[in-house]
């Protein structure tokens, strides 16, 4: 079996400032290991990412923010889905996992029954747990070096699946993961950009908010979603580059925005 893929990558600031960037869904590789049980059709990996939503958030070294993207498909395993190995006397998925449909966003089906027990282990600990501990640190990082310290957590969502929502998401669960001045940065650079916005619907925020969030020791967490309706054909998926280029520059607003607004506390 050769080498395992990094589970994820970093993109290094130039001069680091409060923000982190993650980017959980992007990825579409299936590591060896993993393809021994999970065999995804070509078009279900893209259709079930969040497809360059690394790319829409690729300005955040250049405004301070590392930015960690997965390299994994979630059909590997779900980063922003709290995992629960099961218990010898349970034969079920755990969340990280039973959270990926087994029908695609495409259309085709994938998983005829759960990974043996020792998989979803070696998945949580070879994937997941390293995954959110390069987060935590650098959050860690952030906060002893400016006094306070944002996560972003960047997504981007398949409009079919949710017709009608708001071209942005703003996901607090519920507020509680970020204070009102993070919010009202994040809510005021979408207006200026023409953005429609939702606060919490329908994505409130995963796992990322929930483990990370610390709002009352100076650890605030956002998560972002963008409409892919705004950027990607809905045929072949592929992004509009003029498309994507519009969007980075509302993402490079927002951490201009979340800065400044950190600065002022």
């Amino acid at each position: 079996m050769s080498a395992p893929p990094p589970p994820f990558r970093v993109h290094e600031p130039g001069a680091p400032g409060p923000i982190v960037v993650e980017v959980p869904h992007a990825g579409l590789l299936v590591d060896e290991a993993a393809a021994r049980f999970t065999r995804v059709p070509e078009r279900a990996l893209a259709a079930d990412a969040d497809i360059a939503a690394d790319a829409l958030f690729g300005d955040a070294p250049l405004e301070g923010a590392a930015l960690i993207v997965a390299t994994l498909s979630r059909y590997v395993i779900d980063l922003n889905t709290a995992p629960r190995v099961p218990t010898p006397y349970e034969d079920k998925l755990p969340y990280g996992l039973r959270e990926v449909r087994r029908r695609s966003a495409s259309g085709e089906q994938w998983l005829e029954s759960p990974p043996p027990r020792a998989e979803v282990e070696r998945r949580v600990r070879d994937v997941f747990e390293p995954y959110h501990a390069e987060v935590g640190a650098r959050l860690a990082a952030a906060r002893a070096r400016r006094g306070v310290a944002i996560l972003v957590s960047a997504h981007a969502y398949p409009d079919v699946l949710f017709p009608g929502a708001a071209d942005v998401v703003l996901g607090t669960r519920g507020g509680a993961c970020a204070a009102g001045w993070a919010r009202d940065a994040v809510v005021e650079v979408a207006r200026a950009h023409g953005l429609s916005l939702a606060l919490d619907d329908p994505f409130p925020g995963g796992h990322a908010l929930e483990r990370h969030a610390r709002p009352g020791d100076g650890v605030h967490a956002l998560q972002i979603e963008i409409s892919r309706r705004l950027y990607c054909d809905a045929r072949d998926l592929a992004p509009r580059p003029e498309d994507v280029a519009r969007l980075r520059r509302f993402t490079r607003g927002v951490l201009v925005a979340l800065t400044a607004a950190s600065a002022a506390r």
